[in-house]
């Protein structure tokens, strides 16, 4: 149910007569490389730490913007990213998700949450707020895997304190009289039963008795 990341080494002198030095020198014997090279080379290697910080630092971040901003595909299914309707239906479609939804909303965005299988939600936000509210009720459309759903929601409907009917699409139709805010189809021919929620009264009801409104997000 809907609740309301370069150099130049300098060479020892050989002075003629003598001996040349052993390869193994004693330190105060090995050749003394020119100040100025050290320093070049301290430099180049001073240069090349800075640029790697930099990478770094910049995957760092994109992989922190991106969490903070839930990017990535598996965000998309969680609830974190606010979707356009081509968006969601792109998700959609790359998912292979079974989704029904009341349309597209006119300056709306949306979320998708499909991370349990045969359950998901599509929540609408008006003027593409709302994406980290969890006080304030949108209208959300849930589509539940359900044997049976076309008998078990006409049974439901005529249960005492419910009403119950088949819509003009074909589809049995039933909601609480005292929770009108819910309205719950079972889809005619399929084990889909779909819940449309709005915090507004008669709005989802409304939504429901409207041929074609509840349909597939393709």
């Amino acid at each position: 149910m809907i609740e309301p990341g370069s150099e130049e080494n300098r060479t020892p002198e050989v002075h003629r007569g003598e001996p040349v030095s052993s390869p193994i020198m004693e330190a105060s014997e090995a050749p003394v490389e020119d100040e100025q090279v050290l320093t070049k080379r301290g430099k180049s290697m001073l240069r090349f730490l800075i640029a790697l910080v930099i990478v770094v630092l910049g995957i760092g971040g994109y992989l922190l913007i991106a969490q903070v901003n839930g990017g990535g595909d598996s965000a998309k299914i969680q609830g974190k990213v606010a979707l356009s309707a081509q968006e969601l239906k792109d998700v959609v479609a790359a998912k292979k998700l079974t989704v029904y939804w009341a349309g597209p909303q006119t300056g709306a965005r949306y979320t998708l949450i499909a991370t349990t299988p045969g359950i998901v939600y599509v929540r609408y936000l008006p003027g593409g707020v709302g994406l980290n509210d969890t006080k304030t009720l949108f209208r959300a459309i849930g589509t539940y895997a359900q044997k049976n759903a076309f008998n078990i929601s006409q049974t439901a409907g005529a249960a005492d304190g419910n009403v119950g009917f088949i819509s003009a699409d074909g589809n049995s139709v039933f909601y609480a009289k005292g929770r009108p805010t819910n309205v719950y189809i079972g889809i005619k021919g399929k084990d889909i039963q779909v819940e449309v929620f709005d915090p507004v009264v008669d709005q989802a009801l409304g939504l429901v008795l409207v041929r074609g409104q509840i349909s597939l997000v393709n």
